[in-house]
């Protein structure tokens, strides 16, 4: 048996997790599976939420074919591995542990049907992900612009739905300090930035000095401040900062470096976070400008003011790309979110207009429309394109599809 088909049972939701228990008989539930890491190293699922006998755990998952194959990989020398809060193997030969502490174990031998897997090998045989691409030419416009328009808004529900509960609060400054950090860390370190988001909360950060606001940041990051700083005031305000921690910091560990470019180090981030939080007062009011107004006092935003002494001497401003995608993963939830609260029909539309503004994101998924003659001419075509392979094409979910479902009645 291939370990793929593990990934493949887990990402799809396809065990029956609800008649099952963990192999030490205690009780478990899956909150959030996580998000598959399929290309960089690491646990093979990021940013799960599992709970244990009562118990939310926060963390990763890895998956294996025998417990075992833990050592033999060499996770235990791996700090990546530091924060998985649950071992899923096909079989269980041995206790696995994390700095003396056994890690909850799934065994999913009982439960997994042979004729199931021989289904998944021949499904493995036909590798387009756009099973349609091919007939595409003989669907209408009209059709294509539907299932995009409906995709869009699909992904914008997906964002903000329970947006309060995972930001800890229904005040929209926090909300928008959440996404602000959640769109920093990406996907990578998504999960680091929200914890420090809950650990300083927005109204105990914007109640220190507006020069130890940035300082702060960093501390409660875990990450040790950049080598740049070196002058005696700016080390000393760092040391004062750090006896005002609440909540303590996030760990280190929580952090993922291995696979990021060098501009998207969880370092350098963290202290354009930093900065941009400590410059902005988070007056919301900012939503009620007009769509083109909005997106440059958002770009301006974005724009990091320098300052001596400075935690980002030395530190690279925003790209204009990274500035876009801030924009599409966080101000454009944002307001979405705020004209639902607050029933304005106008917001939600500006939250759609904003991205109409917007160039086309450019990656591998994408692609796969390009080449199939479906070409995104802005961010708001490129996102719904993203949600239909995402949440459609790559689940075969076709009779869920308005293409799909046209072209199955021929």
């Amino acid at each position: 048996m291939q370990e793929k088909y593990l990934h493949y049972l887990w990402k799809y939701k396809l065990l029956p997790l609800h008649k099952m228990e963990l192999v030490d008989g205690r009780m478990f539930k899956v909150i959030s599976h996580g998000e598959h890491n399929a290309y960089e190293s690491g646990p093979d699922f990021l940013n799960a939420k599992i709970e244990i006998d009562g118990l939310v755990w926060f963390g990763n998952v890895e998956l294996h074919l025998k417990s075992k194959d833990w050592y033999s990989h060499k996770h235990q020398n791996d700090s990546a591995y530091d924060n998985v809060i649950l071992h899923v193997v096909l079989e269980n030969n041995g206790d696995v542990f994390i700095k003396n502490e056994k890690i909850p174990t799934l065994e999913l031998i009982n439960v997994i049907k042979q004729e199931h897997y021989q289904k998944f090998e021949l499904l493995l045989k036909n590798k387009k992900t756009i099973l349609c691409g091919s007939l595409l030419y003989s669907i209408p416009d009209i059709l294509i612009i539907s299932l995009q328009e409906r995709a869009l808004i699909d992904r914008l529900n997906r964002k903000t739905n329970n947006i309060i509960v995972h930001a800890g609060s229904s005040d929209p400054k926090q909300i928008l300090y959440f996404l602000m950090a959640r769109a920093m860390g990406a996907k990578i370190n998504q999960l680091p930035f929200e914890e420090l988001t809950h650990r300083l909360p927005l109204h105990e950060l914007k109640n220190k000095k507006i020069r130890n606001q940035a300082d702060l940041i960093v501390i409660s990051s875990g990450l040790s401040c950049p080598d740049s700083i070196t002058d005696h005031l700016a080390y000393n305000r760092i040391i004062q900062s750090e006896k005002q921690l609440i909540n303590g910091s996030v760990s280190a560990q929580s952090w993922k470096f291995a696979g990021t470019r060098p501009g998207n180090s969880p370092k350098i981030r963290i202290v354009q976070f930093a900065k941009m939080i400590q410059q902005f007062d988070f007056e919301v009011s900012f939503v009620y400008l007009d769509t083109e107004n909005l997106l440059q006092y958002i770009l301006k935003l974005l724009t990091i003011e320098e300052e001596t002494p400075s935690l980002l001497s030395g530190f690279n401003q925003l790209s204009l790309s990274f500035k876009h995608q801030l924009i599409i993963n966080c101000f454009v939830p944002f307001i979405y979110w705020f004209g639902q609260k607050n029933e304005d029909e106008l917001l939600v539309e500006k939250s759609i207009e904003l991205m109409r503004l917007l160039p086309a994101e450019q990656n591998a998924t994408l692609d796969k429309w390009i080449k199939n003659k479906i070409v995104p001419r802005n961010a708001a075509e490129s996102q719904s394109m993203l949600e239909v392979i995402n949440e459609l094409c790559s689940k075969k979910k076709c009779l869920s599809c308005e293409i799909g479902i046209r072209l199955l009645s021929k």
